[in-house]
């Protein structure tokens, strides 16, 4: 929840025929309120979501963001401020805002864009701060986000992508192709069921020589004691008990959503149920970490001598810098980073007892930038300095 208010605009594009920017990064945090859908995108981080009925955008300041609509009338709210404090969370997001706020939403954003246009900077910012109040309470519910069917028509592929606070949900009622998914391609048929955790990246690529039916739901779950949902992603078969159940589970889901009502959190509730249950009985194939150290580790020996950052692992295994930092610790009980380090400093050893190569070469070879930082982590991590391995070798000769 964001407090100190500096600056507020807000500005209401109505019937308008373009809301178009080319990629940039603000100073300031940017909120977008689409009313109506769009057959155009919005680009947020990297990640590109299609403009759907009220789908909204929190865009933190110095995020890289774009706007393509197409040629057809926009409705829109645009918001733009400043904080004078400090935020605990930027993290930038997107949602649908939930039918039961919506009316109560739209209203705080009229009256906001009335209060800039008037220029009442006092009236602004309490609007502002109920508006932020409102998005706090949609971030921290559970609720389904967004829930379609596309069936007997043309897909185009979805290309590589996360969610920053979503859950996704595929199901595919008949149709083939192959998914991205965690750090390896599945692919996957008539019955086949796919769960993407939150930061998890993934693709997906239609044959079309089949025929899609396809079932996808995104949605958000705050931590219940009652129930738990998978962690890690994976591709499986749905057994054919389930399938009738799961199918009659997502049509009122679809129907429900497509025709604006109400999605009870039982309905919710019950997918997240049914989730659990096709990921422990079924035999399918898991898209999670198996083969993820290896990699990381193979990634980590063939480019430590240089400057390595998660975010450039994290880029080539397909995952988030946040998931795979997370996943890393899990299987090995210390950070990317340290093992990292680790790595270059069991290579400096072994360039120090065995060869006449000067501390600053063998430093800058290792990957540390510069002999003073080296000598430091060296004697942090062996308890001795580089030169005190010198000169034991000497001794030792």
């Amino acid at each position: 929840m964001i407090d100190a208010v500096g600056s507020v605009s807000s500005h209401r594009f109505q019937n308008a025929r373009y809301l178009n920017c080319v990629s940039q990064r603000s100073p300031h945090y940017n909120i977008f309120f689409f009313l109506k859908e769009n057959s155009g995108s919005f680009m947020l981080n990297g990640n590109w979501e299609d403009i759907v009925n009220n789908r909204l955008f929190f865009v933190s300041p110095d995020v890289e963001f774009n706007i393509d609509c197409a040629d057809t009338p926009v409705d829109c709210f645009h918001i733009s401020f400043d904080s004078a404090g400090e935020n605990e969370s930027d993290t930038p997001f997107f949602m649908i805002v939930p039918q039961d706020m919506r009316e109560e939403f739209i209203a705080m954003n009229i009256k906001l864009a009335e209060a800039c246009l008037r220029m009442n900077r006092d009236q602004a910012v309490g609007q502002l701060k109920q508006i932020l109040g409102v998005m706090d309470q949609m971030t921290h519910e559970s609720s389904i986000a967004f829930a379609t069917r596309n069936v007997d028509r043309m897909m185009r592929d979805i290309p590589r992508h996360f969610h920053f606070n979503e859950y996704q949900i595929d199901y595919f009622a008949s149709g083939s192709g192959s998914i991205f998914i965690g750090n390896r391609w599945v692919e996957y048929s008539q019955g086949s069921f796919c769960f993407v955790p939150p930061q998890v990246s993934h693709e997906i690529m239609f044959s079309p020589e089949s025929k899609i039916d396809n079932y996808s739901v995104k949605f958000k779950f705050l931590d219940d004691p009652k129930l738990s949902i998978p962690k890690e992603p994976f591709v499986a078969q749905v057994p054919e008990e389930k399938q009738l159940v799961l199918l009659a589970l997502l049509k009122k889901i679809v129907g429900e959503f497509v025709m604006d009502l109400p999605i009870s959190r039982g309905r919710l509730y019950n997918l997240i149920t049914l989730i659990q249950e096709i990921r422990n009985e079924s035999s399918g194939d898991s898209a999670s970490d198996t083969g993820l150290l290896k990699q990381i580790k193979q990634i980590v020996a063939a480019n430590f001598s240089r400057e390595l950052r998660v975010t450039e692992i994290a880029y080539q295994v397909g995952l988030s810098p946040e998931y795979l930092s997370r996943q890393f610790h899990k299987q090995t009980g210390q950070t990317l980073a340290s093992y990292i380090n680790a790595c270059r400093l069991k290579s400096s050893l072994v360039m120090l007892q065995n060869t006449n190569m000067p501390l600053k070469q063998i430093a800058a070879e290792c990957g540390f930038k510069n002999v003073n930082y080296f000598t430091t982590i060296f004697k942090k991590f062996y308890s001795v300095t580089p030169k005190d391995i010198r000169k034991q070798g000497t001794e030792n000769s």
